[in-house]
């Protein structure tokens, strides 16, 4: 007989919407921004700046969602049954 799978429940109805979401993705625009600029005008600092702002705010973002400020997880338990 084949197996059959179900579907799994939907996830939490908040799209991303979380602060830690929020502050990854204008955290990250920000950074390549900086780092674009100092690519065009040949400025290697920029471009560390750039790229130490991204660094920074995807750690402060893992860090928010450990704080419970993200997206919540489900359990795998939950969702197998």
């Amino acid at each position: 007989m084949p197996k059959t799978y179900t579907v799994p429940p939907a996830p939490p109805s908040n799209h991303g919407r979380t602060v830690a979401a929020w502050l990854m993705t204008v955290g990250v625009v920000i950074g390549s921004i900086v780092a674009a600029v100092g690519l065009v005008l040949m400025h290697t600092m920029l471009m560390v700046v750039g790229g130490a702002v991204i660094v920074a705010t995807i750690l402060l973002s893992v860090v928010l969602r450990a704080l419970g400020m993200g997206q919540k997880r489900r359990d795998r338990e939950a969702v197998a049954q």
